[in-house]
């Protein structure tokens, strides 16, 4: 298995970026022009309302993990139908595929944090290195969360290819409510804990608290939370391959 989720690995290497080296570079700029854009547009207001860290630590633990999330999942969608040919060898699963490419949006993602992060520090934005175990596990736990969601979806869309459809528009809403471009400090209590209920707030929140310890975390993030979505949804993603694996490497 390990072997072959670093065969496919390396495909997906040279099918994404092999005649595009630009393409790397876009990893970098993607989150850059949003960074840019919205220290530009709300930089000013938003340095007033978060205490305890800079604007631009704050998207950066926000935009960047959201990013991996949003493309980790999309990538699930066409994981199987791009792999097809390779399921007749037995030693390749779809759920390698699925493997292959949550890495490989992980170690992109996470090499432009560390990009990101090092440019700040260059620029003399203050980023605590105190709690650097706690924001890699945090790194970590969201890295099984988006399995697992990839997994649902790698299974879901072998029955309908329509619902990548709705992916978009969920993704944008996800975007906007899961505390990203702005402090969840600044929603009115009684509808926070609406918010809450994401737990994708939550580990973003966490990151945040565990590069700027003086940042301070509201009533109802937690952990935990987190921890329980994460493995009801592994739990439910692997149930249902399991039982839908021998559909998936079918040849249509």
């Amino acid at each position: 298995m390990r072997a072959a989720i670093w065969a496919l690995l390396l495909r997906e290497l040279q099918t994404r970026f092999g005649q595009y080296r630009l393409g790397y570079v876009w990893v970098l700029l993607e989150p850059l022009f949003t960074i840019g854009i919205m220290l530009f547009l709300f930089g000013t207001l938003m340095q007033r309302t978060i205490l305890g860290m800079e604007y631009e630590i704050f998207l950066l633990n926000g935009i960047l993990p959201f990013f991996m999330f949003r493309s980790g999942v999309t990538q699930a969608l066409t994981a199987i139908q791009a792999n097809k040919g390779l399921f007749s060898y037995r030693a390749v699963k779809p759920i390698d595929a699925l493997i292959a490419r949550n890495i490989l949006e992980f170690l992109l993602k996470f090499t432009a944090y560390i990009a990101f992060s090092a440019s700040f520090i260059w620029f003399g934005i203050e980023i605590s290195f105190e709690a650097i175990p706690q924001l890699l596990s945090y790194w970590l736990l969201l890295f099984i969360f988006m399995f697992a969601v990839s997994l649902v979806f790698l299974v879901i869309v072998d029955f309908s290819k329509e619902v990548g459809r709705f992916l978009s528009p969920v993704f944008l809403v996800l975007y906007l409510l899961s505390g990203i471009l702005y402090s969840i400090h600044i929603i009115p209590v009684e509808y926070r804990e609406y918010l809450l209920y994401n737990p994708l707030i939550h580990i973003f929140e966490l990151m945040r608290h565990a590069v700027a310890p003086n940042y301070a975390l509201v009533s109802g993030i937690s952990l935990s939370y987190f921890l329980i979505w994460m493995i009801i949804t592994l739990f439910i993603g692997l149930l249902l391959y399991k039982r839908f694996e021998r559909r998936m490497v079918k040849t249509k």
